[in-house]
C-alpha cells in the first residue's frame, strides 16, 4: 500500500513538472489525468485506515478524493487541484516513506 502510494505521488509529481496551470487549465485529459490520480491517491490512504492517525494531511488527501470523486466538475475546485498538484506531492512523498517500518 505504502509503495502504491509513493508510485502515485511520484506520478503527480512528475505530471506537474511536465505542465503549467495554462496547460492544466487548457487540456482536459491533463487535468482528467491528474484528477484520477488524486482520486486514486485518496483511496490508498483510505486503505491505510486505523494504521495511520487520522490528522493532516491523511484527512485532507481522503477529502480531496470524496470531492473529485463525488461532485460535479464544475463545481471542482481547479485552483485548489493545482495548487496541491504543483506544491505537495513531494512533501506527502517524504511523509509516506516515513511511514514504513
Amino acid at each position: 500500500m505504502l509503495l502504491e502510494l509513493a508510485a502515485l505521488l511520484q506520478k503527480l509529481q512528475q505530471l506537474a513538472a511536465e505542465g503549467t496551470r495554462e496547460r492544466y487549465d487548457a487540456e482536459e485529459r491533463y487535468r482528467w489525468v491528474i484528477h484520477r490520480l488524486w482520486i486514486a491517491v485518496g483511496n490508498e490512504v483510505a486503505q491505510l485506515g486505523p494504521s495511520v492517525a487520522p490528522n493532516q494531511p491523511w484527512n485532507g488527501l481522503r477529502k480531496i478524493r470524496h470531492e473529485l470523486a463525488h461532485v460535479r466538475l464544475s463545481d471542482i475546485d481547479e485552483d485548489k487541484v493545482w495548487r496541491l498538484t504543483s506544491l505537495r506531492p513531494a512533501q506527502l512523498r517524504q511523509q509516506v516513506h516515513g511511514l514504513w517500518p
